[in-house]
């Protein structure tokens, strides 16, 4: 039996990386830029599965949601998507890795993630960073407080798309972590994982002003 389980969770990693392989190619990203991005993803891998397999995910369905909503460049989110949690391969693993138990401690590491990732893709994938530094300021306790000031010189029309990319993140990530990870932070007790009732409750409760956008995120299947 837990062989078994072994072979279905490698089975379900394998399928993960080849659908990120698939849309690579499907939008045409070069060479360089795939390596580029598979350095910084293969990092969270070693630090920690889950997260990578998320992180996997939520560049996946960043790049379905903006094929849906026809506003940004589906790369965007992709790429954003795939590396948002990068910052998290210099978390302590005893926080990271914590299904229960949750500490106040505990949420104090995490929570620099957001800064440190914008720390390490910054020069390099700088829209990304500047999109994940803010993707959890949206809720209520967002964090980071106060954000490093740029040394880029963006134009309104990108600090406008740096902002809704952000706020479309912040939403992906959350779906992805209520919908797959099974842990006491939203529910009282043995960890598990919510209802899709109660997912969606928790997403549009997380996320204010989001609902019309959240339902229809549901209603067309983007999010199940």
């Amino acid at each position: 039996m837990f062989g078994l389980i072994i072979n279905i969770k490698m089975t379900t990693l394998i399928s993960l990386e080849k659908k990120v392989e698939n849309v690579f190619k499907e939008l045409e990203i070069s060479e360089n830029q795939q390596k580029s991005i598979i350095t910084f993803t293969n990092l969270i891998k070693l630090q920690d599965i889950p997260t990578y397999e998320h992180s996997l995910r939520v560049g996946l369905k960043g790049k379905e949601i903006l094929e849906f909503t026809h506003i940004l460049n589906p790369k965007t989110l992709f790429y954003a998507g795939l590396l948002h949690d990068v910052g998290k391969v210099m978390t302590a693993p005893e926080s990271l890795k914590k299904s229960k138990g949750f500490e106040q401690k505990d949420m104090k590491e995490l929570q620099k993630h957001p800064l440190d990732g914008y720390r390490l893709l910054r020069g390099i994938h700088d829209l990304s960073a500047e999109i994940l530094l803010r993707h959890h300021t949206f809720q209520k306790g967002g964090y980071p407080k106060n954000l490093p000031k740029s040394s880029n010189n963006y134009s309104n029309s990108t600090l406008a798309i740096i902002e809704y990319g952000a706020r479309l993140l912040s939403i992906v990530d959350f779906y992805d972590s209520v919908t797959h990870r099974k842990n006491d932070k939203f529910s009282q007790g043995k960890p598990r994982l919510p209802t899709r009732k109660e997912s969606k409750k928790l997403l549009i409760g997380a996320n204010s002003g989001q609902e019309y956008f959240i339902n229809q995120l549901y209603n067309n299947g983007i999010f199940r």
